[in-house]
């Protein structure tokens, strides 16, 4: 009697080559995930550029806050910082590297660049459109309001273009209490960042975090008017 061999044990499949998805599902998951991470380490680079700001600049860092606690573009930040639990996303693990400033910047260049188109003053339309009288009855509110909306984000722009000063030069003897990972980060320039600090202060060490690094970014496309128009 004859017996037929087992056949020989077949190569690991491919996980994207099987199952349910599609190897497009698993790049797409490759690219979010990529995203995903990009946005750990930016927002962790942030938050350690902001604890050394309150470490080394105690009094810039209080009147910074100061100025932005009150605005909607910080609140509504605050809001979704809680609401997508970014603060899970930032401590669940090792600590990423430092992204670059410039990195930061280069990302941001563009959205900066539309706000400040957006805060330009329109030019005068010199030809009314279709329904001449209903625009008539609505030029002066609709003016009134842009001329506010427009007041408010100069203000705000000047505010803190005055704020945003060189940073004070770290004491190297100060350490302000804060620990220091057995082997300390630093960012494109060579200065040591402090560890991020998760809790209460996270938020607000991102905000520092993005007015010290974005700060000439912000400050290039500050108005150059004396003052708001009335």
């Amino acid at each position: 009697m004859t017996t037929t061999p087992p056949p020989p044990p077949s190569p690991p499949a491919d996980p994207t080559a099987t199952g349910p998805l599609t190897p497009t599902d698993h790049r797409a998951f490759a690219f979010l995930g990529h995203v995903n991470s990009s946005l750990r380490q930016c927002l962790c680079t942030l938050a350690r550029h902001g604890v050394a700001v309150r470490r080394d600049a105690p009094e810039r860092a209080r009147l910074l806050l100061d100025t932005v606690r009150p605005w909607p573009l910080y609140k509504g930040g605050q809001f979704l910082f809680d609401l997508m639990e970014w603060e899970d996303l930032m401590v669940d693990g090792d600590p990423p590297p430092v992204m670059s400033t410039e990195r930061i910047v280069a990302a941001c260049t563009l959205p900066v660049r539309l706000i400040a188109a957006a805060t330009e003053e329109a030019p005068v339309v010199t030809k009314l459109v279709p329904g001449q009288r209903t625009t008539a009855a609505l030029d002066l509110p609709l003016r009134l309001l842009t001329t506010t909306a427009r007041s408010t984000l100069l203000s705000a722009a000047q505010d803190l273009t005055d704020l945003l000063g060189p940073g004070a030069a770290p004491d190297p003897d100060d350490d302000a209490g804060y620990a220091t990972d057995p082997d300390p980060l630093t960012d494109d320039t060579g200065a040591e960042l402090p560890p991020l600090e998760a809790g209460f202060y996270l938020y607000e060490d991102i905000a520092l975090g993005a007015l010290s690094v974005l700060g000439p970014l912000l400050a290039d496309h500050a108005p150059t008017d004396p003052a708001p128009p009335a």
